[in-house]
């Protein structure tokens, strides 16, 4: 059947041209469409008749093939009118003339599929009520005809050309109803995806404008924090460098004290209130140095990067950082050790990252990884625990997964959904900020597009998950 569709392709797409609408093509198809059905009917009974006696009806299917050939012949001249207004008004002319020529034939019934034919052919109204009222008219006249002429071209014995022309009629019919039938489903189709569509669109604009609102405010937040820890790191680096003036002070204080000539009594009581002294200022030096390193991360968390994403190997970046984090720490903790080991997906491929915001993402998780294990060892008796960190990479069909897990002193249950909140905590003061998690979560959740998730049993695991979607924008 593979060539006689091609055929039928080729022969259907008679003058059809890229410059047609949609609608031009569909009419220049059905013209085709019913010229070749007719023609191939009419063969088919100049082939049967060929060799019959019955000359009358083979030269009556002879000019049938003949008759249907000009609205080829138009569209493949480009004459695309004058091919419709061939087919509509040859048909009604004809099967007038038959029907009152032979009585019998009932070819008058074809006017009546005929009269719906312009509907597909022709979009200005006037022209379908004219030819419509056409074949109306002459299908009546034909009915009043018949009773008062006499037939011209009766044979006796003719009855198969009547069965051809009702073939005629059903074909007709049948190709105009199934065309307006898949033509509404058509319709329907691409309304249903049309719709469907703009439903996408609108969720699409409602979701872009949700984001909208909130980097707006982020960014109004952002500028605000960035202000007051300007504001606030002045005034501390007065506190701080003071405090430090402060316990020279007073070692030259107590330098003094010792030439001059003070009872026993009264140099104990000067010292007692001298240790006071530097023990009040070294707590001012060191809770200014904290306020200061929340000072810097608020900075850092309110900075909006500005960096390109570039094409990075994200496997030599996490082993590069996971190597950092660890030597960072031992050159802290001399006595601190942990097992490393990575789990790279070798074809992992080059991922589109902003280098240093995806490096403060990795230094941050490693850090709080080593921070776990280290805490946990601290607990323990010697020898009885290993510690350790692990990072493998996975690629998947719609991104890059990053995870680092340890094996340290776990996240509470009850406190697991608040990790990665501003400001918030779980190490003693002076070893954290509480800003370290909070920024990773923005670089890769709004920086990237991306995820950052915790699972954790508390005292035997910790694991962040990191997805970087593929085509993230």
């Amino acid at each position: 059947m593979l060539p006689v569709v091609r055929l039928w392709q080729r022969l259907i797409n008679i003058g059809v041209e890229p410059a047609l609408t949609v609608w031009q093509r569909k009419r220049v198809h059905l013209l085709n469409g019913i010229s070749l059905v007719t023609i191939a009917i009419y063969a088919g009974y100049v082939l049967v008749f060929m060799n019959s006696p019955d000359w009358l009806t083979f030269r009556i299917c002879l000019s049938g093939v003949f008759l249907n050939l000009p609205p080829l012949f138009f569209n493949y001249h480009r004459r695309y009118d004058a091919a419709a207004y061939y087919c509509i008004l040859s048909v009604t002319i004809l099967c007038s003339l038959i029907a009152i020529a032979r009585k019998y034939d009932g070819v008058e019934y074809y006017l009546i599929s005929n009269s719906i034919v312009p509907m597909l052919f022709f979009r200005n109204f006037w022209k379908l009520i004219l030819l419509f009222s056409l074949n109306v008219a002459a299908f009546f006249a034909v009915r009043h005809a018949i009773p008062l002429v006499q037939p011209l071209l009766y044979v006796p014995n003719s009855a198969h050309f009547y069965d051809v022309n009702v073939l005629l009629v059903f074909m007709s019919l049948f190709v105009v109803v199934y065309f307006f039938r898949s033509e509404n489903f058509r319709q329907e189709y691409l309304l249903t995806v049309k719709n469907e569509s703009l439903a996408e669109s609108l969720q699409h604009l409602k979701d872009t404008q949700t984001q909208l609102i909130q980097q707006e405010k982020l960014a109004s937040l952002g500028a605000l924090t960035a202000g007051i820890a300007h504001e606030i790191q002045n005034p501390l680096n007065f506190v701080d460098n003071f405090s430090e003036v402060g316990l020279e002070l007073v070692e030259e204080l107590r330098e003094g004290l010792n030439h001059e000539a003070l009872s026993e009594k009264g140099k104990q009581a000067l010292t007692h209130v001298l240790d006071d002294l530097a023990q009040t200022q070294r707590k001012v030096n060191e809770h200014s140095d904290r306020a200061g390193s929340i000072v810097r991360s608020m900075l850092q968390h309110s900075r909006a990067s500005s960096g390109e994403r570039k094409p990075t190997d994200l496997n030599a970046l996490a082993d590069e950082y996971l190597r950092l984090s660890y030597h960072g720490l031992r050159a802290k903790y001399k006595d601190f050790n942990a097992a490393l080991s990575t789990d790279f997906n070798l074809r992992l491929g080059p991922v589109p990252v902003v280098v240093e915001d995806m490096g403060r993402v990795l230094l941050n998780l490693f850090n709080n990884a080593f921070y776990a294990v280290r805490k946990k060892a601290e607990q323990l008796p010697a020898g009885t625990y290993n510690p350790a960190v692990s990072v493998s990479t996975q690629r998947t069909a719609q991104g890059v997964i990053i995870r680092v897990r340890d094996n340290g002193t776990g996240i509470p249950p009850d406190i697991l959904d608040k990790i990665f909140h501003p400001f918030f905590t779980t190490k003693p003061p002076g070893e954290g900020t509480g800003l370290g998690l909070s920024l990773s979560y923005d670089i890769v959740t709004k920086g990237h597009s991306g995820s950052l998730t915790a699972k954790s049993v508390l005292g035997e695991f910790s694991e962040f998950t990191v997805f970087l979607p593929t085509a993230a924008h």
